[in-house]
Parts: C-alpha cells; sequence; structure tokens
C-alpha cells in the first residue's frame, strides 16, 4: 500500500481566482499550433507580473521556459498552449472572439492551471530546496511542439530530474485525477497512402489500372493482415478517416488515396505494424498493376510513464486530495500526447485531471465544439502541480 505525501500549505483563493481570470482571457484568443503569438504574449505578461524570471520564443518563436528557485535539484511542470480549428458552440461569456478557432481541447484551462502553479511556487520560493521549470508549449496538437521544446535544450542546464503534466479528462470528476504506470497513452501514426494506376474511360476498364478498386482492396487487405499477423494482445488500431479519388462518374483516375490513424502501444508494436502496412500495399498494388506509395506523418510516440515517478505522483496526489480521488487506470488511453518526448528523456507522469462538474453524468469529449474547461477544475489542477513540485524538491 502507498504512503501518501502531505503537502504543507496550499494555493489560497487569491491564486486560484486570478488563473480563472487568465483562462477566460486566453480561451478568448485561440491559436493554432505554432501561431500562439498573442497567448504567448499573455503568459509572457503574468509571469513579468508575478516576478517570474523566463525565456521566450522557443519551439520555433511561441515557447516559453520560466524558473523559479535555484539549485541544482530541478523539477519541471508542462502545459500545451494550442488551439483547434473548431467553431465553438459554447454560450460562455468569454468565447472564442476567433471565427474557426476554439479551445476544445482545454489547453487555456492547462495553461491556467501552471499560471496559478507559478504565482504560487512564487510566493513559496524561499521554501523551494531547488528549481522548478515551467514549460509552456506550443503546437501539442498533432505538431510535436513537446519534441522542438527539447532541441531547444528546455531538459538542460541544470538537467530536469523530473517531469509532470496534466490533460483535463471529461469522463473523470472535477476533483479526481487519474493516471497509471507504464504506458498511458498511445502511439499515433498518421498513415496516407496514394495509389497510382493509369486514368481511362469508363467504357474501357480493360485499358486502364484502376486505383479506386486497387485502394478499397487495401483497406480491407490492411484490416486482415493486421488481424491475422499482429497478436491479438498487442493493441493496434488502424482506421481510416478519408478517401479521395476522380472528379466524373465516367472515368476511371490516374490516382486514388486514403489516409487514417494507427495507433498502438509499444515501439515494437509499433515498427512491426508500419513495415506490415507498407508490405501489405506492395502487394495490393502490384496484383492490381499500379504503384502504392506510403507516407507517415505527425507521428507522435507512446506516452510511457517512469513507474518511480508514478509511485511518487500517486502519493503525492493522495495526499493531497485524498486515496478516494485517486484512481489507477486499468488500461492505456488510445489517444495521444506529444508529452512523450519529454518522458523519452527524463522520469516523469502524465495524468488527467477531472473536468466534469459535480452533479453531471456526462459531459461534452475533448475536441468537441461544446467542451468547456470547468473553472471549478482549475484549483485542482493548481493544487497537485504545486504539491509534486514542492514536495519533489524536499525528497533527497
Amino acid at each position: 500500500m502507498r504512503k501518501s505525501i502531505s503537502h504543507k500549505g496550499a494555493p489560497t483563493d487569491r491564486f486560484v481566482r486570478n488563473a480563472v481570470k487568465l483562462r477566460h482571457q486566453l480561451h478568448q484568443i485561440p491559436e493554432l499550433a505554432y501561431e500562439e503569438r498573442e497567448t504567448s504574449d499573455l503568459v509572457a505578461a503574468e509571469l513579468t507580473r508575478l516576478g517570474v524570471r523566463f525565456q521566450r520564443g522557443l519551439a520555433g518563436g511561441t515557447g516559453i521556459l520560466a524558473e523559479i528557485g535555484d539549485g541544482d535539484r530541478c523539477v519541471s511542470l508542462r502545459a500545451d498552449m494550442d488551439a483547434l480549428p473548431v467553431t465553438e458552440a459554447t454560450n460562455v461569456a468569454w468565447k472564442s472572439r476567433r471565427p474557426g478557432r476554439m479551445h476544445a481541447c482545454g489547453h487555456d484551462g492547462h495553461m491556467a492551471v501552471l499560471l496559478g502553479t507559478a504565482a504560487y511556487l512564487a510566493s513559496q520560493s524561499d521554501k523551494l530546496a531547488g528549481r522548478v521549470k515551467l514549460i509552456f508549449q506550443p503546437a501539442e496538437e498533432g505538431r510535436n511542439g513537446a519534441l522542438r521544446m527539447c532541441e531547444d535544450h528546455v531538459l538542460d542546464s541544470p538537467p530536469v530530474q523530473a517531469i509532470f503534466g496534466l490533460h483535463g479528462w471529461p469522463e473523470l470528476t472535477v476533483g479526481q485525477v487519474a493516471s497509471r504506470s507504464g504506458c498511458l497513452l498511445a502511439a499515433v501514426d498518421t498513415v496516407v497512402i496514394e495509389i497510382r494506376g493509369v486514368g481511362t474511360h469508363s467504357a474501357y476498364p480493360h485499358k486502364g489500372k484502376n486505383p479506386i478498386q486497387c485502394a478499397a482492396t487495401l483497406m480491407a487487405e490492411i484490416s486482415s493482415a493486421i488481424n491475422s499477423r499482429i497478436a491479438p494482445t498487442d493493441t493496434v488500431v488502424f482506421t481510416v478517416g478519408t478517401f479521395n479519388a476522380g472528379q466524373a462518374s465516367n472515368v476511371v483516375p490516374d490516382c486514388a488515396s486514403f489516409s487514417g490513424t494507427l495507433r498502438t502501444l509499444t515501439p515494437a508494436v509499433r515498427k512491426q505494424t508500419l513495415s506490415l502496412i507498407r508490405e501489405v500495399s506492395r502487394a495490393v498494388a502490384a496484383v492490381h498493376g499500379c504503384q502504392a506509395v506510403v507516407q507517415l506523418t505527425s507521428g507522435t510516440p507512446a506516452t510511457i510513464n517512469n513507474n518511480s515517478a508514478y509511485d511518487f505522483f500517486h502519493r503525492t496526489a493522495a495526499g493531497a486530495l485524498g486515496e478516494e480521488n485517486v484512481q489507477v487506470l486499468d488500461q492505456p488511453f488510445l489517444w495521444s500526447e506529444d508529452f512523450a518526448y519529454y518522458l523519452r528523456r527524463v522520469p516523469g507522469c502524465f495524468f488527467v485531471l477531472g473536468t466534469r462538474p459535480r452533479g453531471r453524468k456526462t459531459y461534452p469529449m475533448l475536441h468537441n465544439p461544446q467542451y468547456e474547461f470547468p473553472d471549478s477544475a482549475v484549483a485542482t489542477g493548481i493544487s497537485i502541480l504545486s504539491a509534486l513540485a514542492m514536495n519533489f524538491l524536499s525528497e533527497s
């Protein structure tokens, strides 16, 4: 049985109120990946107000690294900043002011929580037994901003010894958190397959090589190959989301293409399945007299929590919230997070923060135009991140 870690002191209402105010401001100015200029300005202005030292211009221009405290013992906390190309359908007073842009994944809440944590830690800086690095990262939504932050050495000088991050989760009630040791989130790869055939008049199909027939067969064959050649105990999900071909009903086109996502939980299965997709694509295309071009884009590795860091998270969360509010997930989620790139370099733990308001049986899912990171979740997030930072630095 884990022994919980009690965190002495907790963020007061004034830190939470200000963080909620900041979330409302951030929610109104959603910006897409690597375009978070106004967002970055607002974060920098708040850090300046708090007297927290920081560096700007990271990861292509909008990333920020802030530091509180000094010393070689170092822990890091991270929030993502980008929004989605979604038209908001909520009626909140602070709804998006930018048509077709929305914080539909709750990154406004993540930033507000980290800024509230920064305010609290700054007020306790004389009690910090080391240094806290606060990472405000752009481009989490499929653009791997975490990788670029790592390449800009945010985990170095001094080296980060542990990193923690959170994501709002509407299937969990406000006031609760959840995680698991080992794999928490899937690796996700975008797969685009172009079939190059030979176009012809539809009255003379034998004079061409129909890429549509080839592509349709290939989609079925990939699924069949995964079912027959990947062990049933290895989670693999391949889902086709687009199919494009032709412009006229009486013309066989030269090309057809389809795209989808591949979700796996281990590096070995990921490598095996991607190789299988290439192999099957070549074989099916050859049978149809066509050529298959397989492209992989926006790949994100699996998010794998360090066992010791997860245990520390669980004990800290139990001390802050009570054991009854800390859930142990029995299986990974199949969505992805580029927080994985930090975990490839240093031990750490990623966890989900409940965002379903108390009393609600259901709540809009992430990426839904009605999803709203609730103000009531901000206090829990600040409490947990603050406790993780202070307790980690206090442990010898």
